[in-house]
């Protein structure tokens, strides 16, 4: 063989078209696990990738040369590419190494009459000529992508915590590539954290937010936890799987915190609204018992403020929890009858309940639902819900009026 017949090497593979590639691509996905599981744009990038390189490396066996500059700077690009969707480089040059040998059964099995020595000798140059000048361009390529990763990956972190905030992350695919190449786990649900000084007058600063981001990440016992965080205006925002009780840390930085728990990424915009708004405007009451406010609290100020809107119902189960089960309505009588008359002993004369037995309700309520109803901020949110929950109970009746009774 020579020339024209490495030439119709070439055109038997141009005949084949895609076949080729695939059958690239199938001894890759078949050797290098780390290339099974990749998403379907980036395997359509790998077929393109494998398509241009076959035809690239018969054309350097025609032609007895070797990869040019341009197509040392592709490859390079190539490698950058990987570093970026978290590729790891060994699986990336593996793969590379089995799609030479691919290649070179390829083209063993299109050459009907076989090869001379001379072609198998020149065949097998190229190929391994070939790969170790790819492998180091896709080696600096990649070192130079992880190089700045690393340098921008705080930056980088920051954008994806706004991103999330904002609503501008919305597709849950591209959330978990993006999540994949910052080294991160997105769980399906997070604990939102949002802080600000109290009243002393103090400013928040990057390195604050960055500060207790690192104390929550600590406080995940032998494995560190994945804490998003930013600054937004005067307030920290912090995202993570779980948060620890910050209410000594809170109080030691004189800080005040708005925490919803068990939010998704699609709900992060509201609920960041949310909490940040409660942030701003409850009142000195609101803190009497903790630093900290929960997801009934901020829905207490919203609603007292008019915005952002919120579901009176929805707030009336959030304050009252499991008090507000069918099986604690003797509770939620006890709750009305002390907030109408305004102490336990009248409430239990009224309701003909011995005063101990309407203490003790009292106490379960507290204990159920986590509201003080000595602190004037928790008798507030309860007397609320206990007056949504009645106006939903009418609501529920047929005529929309109270039932009657007989």
């Amino acid at each position: 063989m020579g020339l024209p017949e490495r030439v119709a090497v070439q055109r038997r593979l141009v005949e084949r078209g895609s076949g080729v590639d695939e059958r690239v691509i199938a001894a890759v996905l078949r050797e290098v696990p780390a290339y099974s599981t990749i998403s379907p744009a980036q395997l359509a990038e790998t077929r393109a990738i494998a398509a241009w390189a076959i035809r690239r490396l018969i054309e350097m066996w025609i032609d007895d040369s070797t990869l040019t500059a341009a197509d040392l700077q592709r490859f390079r690009g190539i490698g950058a590419a990987r570093a970026t969707d978290g590729r790891p480089l060994f699986a990336v040059l593996r793969a590379y190494r089995f799609a030479a040998v691919e290649i070179s059964d390829l083209v063993i099995d299109l050459a009907s009459d076989g090869l001379a020595l001379s072609d198998v000798v020149a065949l097998n140059r190229t190929l391994l000529t070939g790969v170790d000048q790819l492998s180091e361009s896709l080696f600096a390529g990649y070192n130079s992508a992880v190089e700045q990763l690393n340098s921008n990956r705080t930056q980088m972190l920051a954008g994806l915590t706004h991103d999330l905030l904002t609503g501008r992350q919305t597709s849950a695919a591209v959330l978990a590539d993006r999540a994949a190449q910052l080294g991160v786990a997105i769980p399906a649900a997070l604990a939102l954290v949002v802080v600000a000084p109290d009243s002393t007058g103090t400013v928040l600063s990057e390195g604050d937010v960055a500060d207790l981001a690192s104390s929550i990440s600590s406080a995940g016992g032998g494995q560190p936890l994945d804490v998003l965080h930013a600054l937004r205006r005067h307030q920290g925002v912090l995202l993570a799987a779980t948060i620890p009780d910050l209410t000594g840390e809170l109080k030691f930085r004189k800080w005040r915190a708005c925490v919803i728990r068990k939010v998704t990424p699609a709900a992060l915009p509201a609920e960041f609204r949310l909490a940040s708004a409660a942030l701003d405007h409850a009142t000195d009451e609101a803190y009497a018992n903790s630093p900290i406010l929960d997801r009934g609290d901020a829905m207490l100020v919203a609603l007292l403020r008019g915005q952002p809107s919120v579901d009176p119902a929805e707030l009336a189960a959030e304050a009252l929890g499991p008090v507000a089960e069918a099986r604690n309505a003797h509770l939620r009588e006890g709750l009305s009858g002390y907030l109408r008359w305004g102490s336990s002993t009248e409430a239990a004369e009224r309701l003909g309940l011995h005063p101990q037995t309407m203490r003790h309700r009292l106490r379960r309520v507290t204990e159920l639902s986590g509201r003080d109803i000595r602190l004037s901020w928790d008798r507030l949110m309860l007397d609320i819900a206990r007056s949504v929950g009645e106006v939903a109970d009418r609501d529920r009746t047929p005529t929309g009026r109270p039932p009657v009774r007989r």
